[in-house]
């Protein structure tokens, strides 16, 4: 014997959406109205990010490094932001013997990585070439050869990270929203450019090794002063 099943009606399978709908509108409005009311966005307040006062600290301090000596530290204005510059020298008297270290470090929670490189770029008038990418584990940086009427530098810039780096913006941002998932709170990050002194207009290709030991060293005792306790 067949059975026989009657279309049901339309009307009668619609009404049960219609009422989750206005419970979720409902709810919604319960929780937006208050924040609207109040001026109170979530977006407006972000989470915070817990080593923001030792990260801010970097602009008058500098960061110390092994092995090498502060010759002078200065926090200055590029871009309308402060950054830390400092000169070091290296004790042992290994090459390279000097070296400038500039550090953008993130002044508020809301704060992103942005053009550091190009404010940076500008404040010094350089001219750049040679322009090439290194990754050694986690750690990502930018090597350029840079220069103006003065000088000639071998550089490496990233955006210094818990647990690494990358010169890229973007990359800080698909890190932070995962920070935020995962944890409440906001991704630090402090923007790094390592100079070395080299012979107007040269070859910067034997500098690399040392921009990218440099860059190590950087990040090591960045992770012990600032990003500590962070895995």
């Amino acid at each position: 014997m067949a059975l026989s099943v009657s279309p049901s009606d339309p009307k009668s399978r619609s009404w049960p959406k219609w009422i989750v709908v206005l419970v979720l509108s409902a709810i919604i409005a319960a929780v937006s109205i208050p924040q609207y009311l109040s001026g109170q966005w979530p977006w407006l307040s972000p989470p915070d990010v817990a080593q923001i006062s030792t990260i801010r600290s970097l602009k008058e301090t500098g960061l110390a490094l092994d092995g090498w000596s502060e010759d002078f530290q200065q926090k200055i204005s590029i871009g309308g932001d402060q950054w830390s510059v400092q000169q070091l020298t290296h004790t042992s008297g290994l090459a390279p013997e000097q070296m400038i270290l500039f550090l953008k470090p993130q002044g508020r929670a809301k704060d992103q990585p942005e053009v550091e490189w190009i404010d940076l770029k500008g404040s010094q008038n350089w001219q750049t070439s040679n322009h090439r990418r290194v990754r050694n584990g986690p750690l990502n940086i930018a090597t350029i050869r840079a220069w103006n009427a003065a000088q000639t530098l071998a550089i490496a810039q990233r955006y210094a990270l818990p647990q690494g780096g990358h010169p890229a913006p973007h990359h800080w941002f698909w890190l932070d929203q995962k920070y935020q998932w995962s944890r409440g709170e906001r991704l630090p990050w402090v923007a790094v450019s390592v100079l070395v002194p080299m012979p107007p207009l040269g070859d910067v290709s034997p500098f690399y090794s040392d921009l990218e030991r440099i860059s190590q060293l950087v990040q090591v005792s960045l992770e012990k002063s600032v990003f500590e306790g962070d895995a």
